[in-house]
């Protein structure tokens, strides 16, 4: 694949003989380069729609420094809007690289070379097969790198309903702060395992997932034995996209096809896993960015915003402890995603979205890349905020929903009315029926819902920082399978109608669509039954989402179907 490499430089030399406007003359001598621009907020997001804007920096007048990454391809679209730009300087970091797995963890003061990656990643498996396993999100990416992921656990075979948390680095290939922390991480909690107490607590307690790579491509764009700053590393991947920005879009309907191959292997793996909580880490800026990257707070905020602000302010002032000066961009360290400039397909904002886990972006590195001998010092500052986050993953409010008679773990809906919305809620899974609900500080009237079971409504306080512990029995009503299995709701997910059929025979007294905020949206009478015993639901006029459709009898027992409207 180097010869690949070798012909797209060559292409960009060839073809990329540029001007920039008001900045003179300016040659395109490399497959990326990166510009910054003094623009309005309107101008901005025009720019943050059609190109990577990586930094934003506000001014007190309104006004915006924006840096911009561009690849050969995009170049002329943006001399096309006619902006201002001005160039920035090609850079290289002091960097060193680790050839071997005993070198990279001296001192922790180098980069791995891709093989080393490999070989630690390998390293981390044989000296503790009984906490560590290595899986494979992508065996091979466009360029024949792997995307591999460490599992940590007391108990690599069984999960045993605990919550679960992820974490991924270096989406962006040029961005590789993340990268050196979390190899890092991972060979601390398995050698602090059974020594570090609060090691030991997370890792029997919490299912750990940290992938240090994401993005193998770009990190090892010129060589697998080398990384430093844009072009030697680049921000996309093999085929010059931006994987921070070609996820599903929040809000909108999944596309059955056409996503990279990095992102796929990734939807893949985040659907095939429960994670409770995640995050990504980034570089070019120091803040903990939390949903959403779609909307600005006013216009679209986050059930859990509370939440997601004690979080990340947590994470901040904890670094501060140990560098008062590092995370401390925007809100002190703390920023709602789309409050600082609005993105779309982000892998955050797929996550939050369509797999109802709490995922935040993560920037840990004011460079891109950070010289080797800066980085031990990187590590101190933000190793404890690392852990505490993944211990917020064992608070809030935890349990097991199952069968009142029979003991057996149920799928069931765990919804807090009046609060969760855009799919925050959360459910239980199988085989144990596990639920995990990260919440702020407060009183809920949670409710649990399974179908074929009377729903039951819990009223709960819980404090920041506090584990509760809620198991839930469901009871079934007798004759309930028969009256359940005469109900059928189709297609599910939706993208205009649904359809409610009810076998004959059914009295049905009344049919109620409600929304994520627990507001009837629509409403139908039994009589539009009875003539074909069916009703279908028009949901041209609904923004995509999750709906709850509520049949209910004349003995006042209600069937609960979740619809999904695309």
């Amino acid at each position: 694949m180097k010869e690949i490499r070798i012909i797209i430089v060559t292409i960009a030399l060839a073809v990329s003989t540029l001007a920039g406007f008001g900045q003179g003359e300016h040659a395109l001598t490399y497959p990326v380069t990166y510009v910054e621009t003094e623009v309005d907020d309107v101008t901005l997001q025009s720019l943050a729609h059609a190109f990577s804007v990586d930094r934003v920096d506000r001014h007190s007048d309104g006004t915006f420094k924006a840096r911009i990454c561009l690849s050969f391809k995009e170049f002329d679209d943006f001399l096309a809007m006619d902006i201002p730009y001005t160039s920035m300087p090609r850079t290289r970091a002091n960097v060193r690289m680790a050839q071997n797995y005993e070198q990279m963890t001296a001192v922790w003061n180098r980069y791995p070379t891709y093989n080393a990656y490999l070989a630690m990643m390998d390293t981390f498996r044989t000296r503790h097969p009984n906490l560590c396993e290595i899986d494979t999100i992508l065996a091979a990416t466009p360029d024949n790198h792997k995307i591999l992921c460490a599992h940590i656990s007391n108990n690599l075979d069984d999960s045993e309903g605990k919550p679960s948390v992820l974490y991924i680095s270096t989406i962006h290939g040029d961005e590789v702060v993340g990268y050196y922390m979390m190899l890092r991480l991972i060979h601390y909690l398995l050698n602090n395992y059974g020594i570090d107490s609060y090691v030991t607590y997370l890792v029997d307690n919490i299912d750990l997932w940290i992938c240090p790579l994401y993005n193998p491509d770009g990190t090892y764009f010129s060589s697998d034995n080398q990384i430093n700053e844009s072009p030697i590393s680049i921000r996309y991947n093999r085929h010059f996209e931006d994987l921070n920005r070609v996820f599903p879009e929040a809000g909108q309907p999944i596309a059955k096809s056409g996503y990279e191959p990095e992102v796929e292997a990734m939807m893949s793996f985040m659907a095939a896993h429960n994670f409770t909580l995640a995050a990504n880490l980034h570089g070019g800026a120091e803040v903990f960015n939390y949903p959403w990257d779609t909307w600005m707070s006013w216009q679209r905020s986050h059930a859990d915003a509370a939440w997601w602000n004690y979080v990340g302010r947590s994470f901040a002032d904890t670094c501060h402890l140990y560098n008062a000066f590092y995370m401390t961009e925007e809100e002190n360290g703390v920023t709602e995603g789309g409050d600082w400039y609005i993105i779309t397909g982000s892998m955050q904002d797929y996550h939050n979205w369509f797999e109802g886990t709490r995922h935040a972006t993560i920037e840990v590195g004011y460079n891109k890349v950070e010289s080797s001998d800066e980085l031990p010092a990187l590590w101190g500052y933000a190793y404890r905020s690392l852990l505490n986050y993944m211990a917020e993953a064992d608070n809030g409010i935890h349990g097991t929903v199952t069968d009142s008679v029979t003991g057996e773990p149920l799928e069931a809906l765990v919804y807090i009315a009046g609060h969760d919305l855009d799919h925050s809620y959360v459910e239980s899974v199988l085989p144990y029926g596990d639920y995990h609900r990260p919440i702020k500080a407060g009183q809920y009237a949670v409710t649990y819902s399974a179908e074929g079971y009377f729903p039951k409504t819990v009223v709960t306080d819980i404090a920041d920082g506090q584990r509760l512990e809620q198991n839930v029995q469901l009871v079934k009503s007798v004759g309930i399978e028969d009256y359940e299995r005469k109900v059928t709701v189709y297609p599910n997910p939706a993208w205009d109608r649904v359809h409610v059929e009810v076998d004959g025979g059914m009295d049905i007294a009344g049919i109620a669509l409600y929304d994520m905020y627990g507001r009837i949206v629509e409403t139908f009478h039994e009589t539009s039954l009875q003539q074909t015993g069916i009703v279908t639901l028009d949901l041209r006029a609904f923004p995509a989402g999750t709906y709850f459709l509520h049949i209910r009898n004349n003995t006042d027992y209600e069937i609960i179907r979740k619809i999904v409207k695309q």
